[in-house]
């Protein structure tokens, strides 16, 4: 009996892994099956696996739908499916849904159409992985659509590059497009296809516009200006009236191959035998091995005394460098970039992952004594200074240390004794008093008659005064000890809390160690505000000075920023015309105040839409004065030599030459205009055909006469056709490339409230935009995410 149980045992466990191992090794997924975090999908032959990965490989990360070669044990995904639209953790799972389409979702449920390019038209469909590598979603024997449609960074044997659909409106353009760093799959800052004008070149861009060819069809086969490290591969090309494209079978042996354009430009050549992988990385540009190149991506000599060569070496910058907000950007963003502001001596990545921008402007010669200080990588303009020329410097730089340290002791020991004198606990509670009767006076301006005047009154002997301190004490009360369940955000400055101050909402932001802004922001932003009163700016409500602590108090916005509503696809339908044309125009006041009205003529210097907030009433409010500037009264522009904003929203000459005024704030203004009535962002792709960013996809609506088009659709029903017109039209005025062609604000103010501008044939933009940097234009086979 006793033989018989464990045969039986042996029989029903064997049984029960096949059918683990049948499960496991499928390779369709059918309707009202799951695909989650850790199964996967496994090509018949088990070639290729399918399944969900994260970016760093940690469960809280961003992650991805991606396929990889099944023997690689390193899992690089050769294709992803969501590379701008990143799940947020691991609970992520991918499904046929009721209507035939594949999607992914995570604990949002906000779902992800895979194949959001052709969709299906029944909802008896099924996804299979071949051994290819390419995904299909089919309906019976029919394919609705298929990876190989949309590469991302890799060019697997049997995969097309081209032009697809040619004469028809449905025209698909396919090529590789670079990772954003070896870590992050979001669309990176090179692209790699076969030329818009002659079909036969085979070209890289990257995101300045720059060419550079590769390789050229010369009626035989392919020529390279590298020589890979095989001759077998078999690539062909093909044109005709519907099609012209480029492919290639893998060589005649058991090995697989395949080509990837890398996130630092270089074209990477892989072979796979059994789990071992070989790479050789073709760089295009001169002096760099495996490269017989005499150009590179730069077209014109550089203008730089430096040069535009950047040495590499290990560590960390020093405190003087600028972060950006530009989580979307890689190095070779950052390089370009900095390459490109002549002041700029040196950049890194401030994110593990390779992404984000910091710079830095002083002298270089500080930063090889930094080597080995930090696990970072630093790029360095021009050669790394010698050892000699670093130990000559170093007494100097020491002495120079020692004196700051001790000036900056001395000041310091007398602010805090200052403050310990004044702002003991009676400076506190006047503080209190003070920030509670401006909460009294936002609630008496409500109410009509004398009530008003006397808060009027009251309220303009207070402002003029010292802005109110408040203990850390006090305010770490206030949000319940900075905890996470109070936290609103997180920017450039550092995190925002929300708190509760005498029975009033305030937010409260507290500048982040790690921040790059430090204490001349931080003034900049207490002292200015302060002095600002308008309906359409934030107001300050006072500040928190004490030993590292800085800290600034505002007024609690209900409905967070504009972005929040504007990109979210859920939210951004609570946005009808009415409440978008308002915000439009409570914009234009603020900033017309600000240039023209306020007792300091300001430029903001970062305008964007996740500056703009809103109150309870979706009323909007400019917000985070860090990086504002004051301008005299005969002023009219100025220059920096420190570059700071929102890449997208800075205008050229402020990105490219430092130059600012009044008319880089307009610009910015107009980039914000045609994002609210689109639903668009600045540096998301705007059209599946022809990948211009938002302002060249606009100004070619506009000049076909198809600016409806722009509209966001949740806005069909509640759009005013004249108003929406208007507001196209102010936006491209504001987003002209010269200073002098955009509007002031009282301009922009007075075509919005007049109504004879909505139907009258204003002067159109002459817009041509020459920032390559922003995007990729159309006539460079264009790409944007």
């Amino acid at each position: 009996m006793a033989n018989y149980a464990t045969s039986f045992l042996t029989i029903t466990v064997i049984h029960c892994w096949f059918l683990s191992w049948q499960s496991q090794a499928t390779d369709t997924l059918k309707p009202g099956e799951d695909l989650r975090e850790a199964e996967t999908l496994v090509s018949s032959n088990g070639v290729f696996e399918l399944g969900l990965f994260s970016s760093d490989g940690t469960s809280s990360s961003s992650h991805y739908l991606g396929i990889w070669f099944k023997n690689d044990p390193n899992q690089k995904p050769v294709w992803v499916g969501n590379r701008e639209y990143p799940l947020m953790d691991s609970s992520g799972i991918l499904s046929i849904r009721y209507d035939g389409n594949l999607v992914i979702q995570d604990r949002r449920q906000i779902p992800i159409i895979v194949n959001s390019g052709m969709l299906a038209l029944t909802n008896d469909t099924i996804a299979i992985l071949l051994d290819s590598g390419n995904l299909l979603l089919k309906e019976g024997d029919i394919i609705v659509w298929q990876s190989f449609y949309y590469p991302s960074d890799t060019f697997l044997p049997g995969m097309k590059i081209g032009r697809f659909n040619l004469g028809t409106q449905h025209l698909r353009k396919q090529f590789l497009v670079s990772w954003q760093s070896s870590s992050v799959p979001a669309t990176g800052s090179f692209a790699l296809g076969l030329d818009s004008v002659n079909a036969t070149l085979l070209m890289i861009w990257n995101r300045q516009g720059a060419l550079r060819q590769v390789g050229f069809w010369d009626g035989q086969g392919l020529k390279l200006i590298f020589k890979t490290s095989s001759d077998d591969y078999n690539f062909s090309f093909v044109s005709n009236t519907d099609e012209v494209y480029l492919t290639f079978d893998a060589p005649r042996s058991q090995s697989s191959s395949w080509f990837t354009m890398s996130s630092n430009g270089q074209i990477q050549e892989y072979k796979m035998v059994g789990q071992s992988i070989s790479v050789v990385n073709h760089s295009i540009c001169e002096h760099t091995t495996g490269s017989d190149a005499t150009e590179c991506y730069e077209m014109t000599p550089s203008r730089c005394r430096g040069g535009d060569t950047f040495s590499e070496i290990t560590g960390s910058l020093p405190n003087s460098v600028v972060v950006n907000d530009s989580f979307h950007l890689g190095l070779s963003d950052c390089e370009i970039l900095c390459r490109g502001n002549c002041s700029c001596t040196a950049y890194a990545s401030f994110r593990n992952d390779g992404t984000g921008c910091e710079f830095y402007y002083g002298d270089t010669n500080v930063l090889p004594q930094l080597n080995g200080e930090g696990k970072g990588t630093l790029y360095i303009r021009g050669e790394t200074p010698k050892s000699g020329e670093q130990n000559n410097s170093k007494i100097w730089w020491l002495v120079i240390i020692l004196v700051v340290f001790v000036v900056v002791t001395i000041i310091m020991g007398s602010i805090c004794f200052l403050r310990w004198r004044n702002y003991g606990s009676r400076g506190n509670q006047d503080s209190m008093r003070r920030i509670l009767e401006q909460f009294q006076f936002q609630i008496g301006s409500n109410v009509a008659g004398v009530a008003k005047d006397k808060h009027e009154e009251k309220y303009r002997g207070l402002k003029d005064e010292e802005l109110p301190q408040l203990s850390f004490s006090c305010i770490t009360t206030a949000t319940n000890n900075f905890s996470e369940e109070n936290k609103l955000g997180e920017g450039g400055f550092g995190p925002v809390y929300k708190g509760i101050l005498g029975g009033n909402e305030i937010a409260v932001k507290r500048l982040s160690k790690q921040s790059g802004q430090g204490l001349e922001e931080f003034k900049n932003e207490a002292q200015l505000i302060s002095k600002l009163q308008h309906r359409n700016l934030v107001r300050v409500l006072g500040c928190c000075i004490q030993r590292e602590e800085k800290i600034l108090i505002y007024e609690y916005m209900v409905n967070n920023s504009l972005d929040s509503f504007l990109f979210d696809p859920t939210k951004k339908r609570l946005l009808d015309w009415k409440q978008r044309f308002c915000i439009i125009e409570g914009i234009a006041q603020g900033l017309l105040y600000l240039h023209k009205y306020s007792r300091l003529r300001v430029i903001h210097r970062d305008l964007k839409a996740s500056n703009i907030l809103l109150d309870a009433d979706m009323n909007p409010k400019i917000s985070d004065f860090g990086m504002a500037r004051i301008f005299g009264g005969d002023e009219a522009r100025a220059k920096t030599n420190r570059v700071v904003g929102t890449y997208g929203y800075m205008s050229p000459e402020y990105a490219v030459h430092g130059h600012f005024s009044v008319k880089s704030d307009v610009f910015s203004f107009g980039v914000i205009v045609l994002e609210i009535i689109s639903g668009r962002k600045i540096v998301k792709s705007c059209h599946a055909d022809f990948f211009l960013n938002l302002l060249g996809y606009a100004w070619d609506l506009w000049k076909e006469g198809k600016g409806l088009e722009l509209m966001d659709p949740t806005l069909s029903n509640s759009c005013s056709t004249s108003q929406f017109m208007l507001c196209i039209k102010v936006g491209l005025l504001c987003v002209q490339e010269r200073p002098e062609d955009r509007p002031t604000m009282s301009d922009v103010v007075s075509m919005l409230s007049n109504e004879k501008y909505r139907s009258a044939s204003s002067k159109t933009a002459s817009l041509f935009y020459s920032y390559k940097f922003l995007c990729f234009t159309n006539e460079t086979n264009s790409f944007s995410e």
